[in-house]
């Protein structure tokens, strides 16, 4: 990131990583945070507006809506912006911010039914499933090194014994276990993002959970000599 702001900018030839960080100094450096938006924004808008009328068509929303969710996405990097590099799921970094965006996309939109405006971030918003063991374990961000390596041979047990049963199991067992809170449902986001993922209503991943805590229990009573 050039950081003499100074002199003139050409943010049209800026990679899109770095127009977030200049967004990100927006209450230090508001002019240049705006301009590194704008160019943001006009860079993605094209991509964007064309998920999210996929994702409002399945809802029933019209295109008008579309433009909207898309606006409150983009509203949404303003002003909480929170993309990280290292966990970027693509090389190509702009692919990577997109596949960043589509999650917060489609969180606007399962909100806007219930809320008809643009919704504020929640802790769940950045979506995604979580496929295995290790996943998980980052999900619960454990600190201690120590403590992490235990949670993660016991997950890894876990992941064991879910591969007697399918691929849907084992995302919908350790999707719940990473988003459910103590005494709470799980969100309703993260639902609804299981039945368009893994194509199943929620009565059917509710049974698919419950199927996949029995296995895990009759699992762990044999291996502990319970059974």
């Amino acid at each position: 990131m050039n950081t003499d702001l100074n002199q003139d900018i050409d943010f049209e030839k800026i990679p899109s990583i770095e127009l977030l960080e200049y967004i990100s100094f927006k209450d230090e450096f508001p002019a240049e945070a705006q301009s590194a938006f704008v160019e943001f924004c006009f860079r993605f808008e094209k991509e964007l507006k064309r998920k999210s009328e996929i994702y409002c068509n399945k809802y029933g929303y019209s295109e008008v809506v579309a433009l909207e969710i898309a606006h409150c996405t983009f509203s949404r990097v303003w002003k909480y912006g929170s993309f990280n590099k290292e966990k970027a799921k693509s090389n190509d970094m702009d692919k990577a911010i997109l596949l960043w965006m589509y999650p917060i996309v489609f969180t606007q939109i399962i909100k806007y039914g219930k809320e008809n405006t643009c919704a504020e971030p929640t802790e769940e918003e950045d979506l995604s499933l979580i496929n295995n063991a290790e996943e998980l374990a980052e999900k619960l961000d454990i600190i201690n090194v120590e403590a992490k390596r235990e949670v993660v041979a016991k997950l890894k047990t876990i992941e064991r014994a879910l591969t007697q049963l399918t691929v849907k199991h084992r995302i919908i067992y350790f999707t719940y276990r990473g988003y459910k809170k103590q005494g709470k449902k799980v969100p309703r986001t993260i639902t609804a993002l299981l039945r368009e993922k893994l194509s199943l209503t929620q009565k059917s991943v509710n049974t698919y959970y419950g199927d996949a805590e029995r296995h895990i229990t009759t699992y762990l009573n044999i291996i502990n000599g319970k059974a």
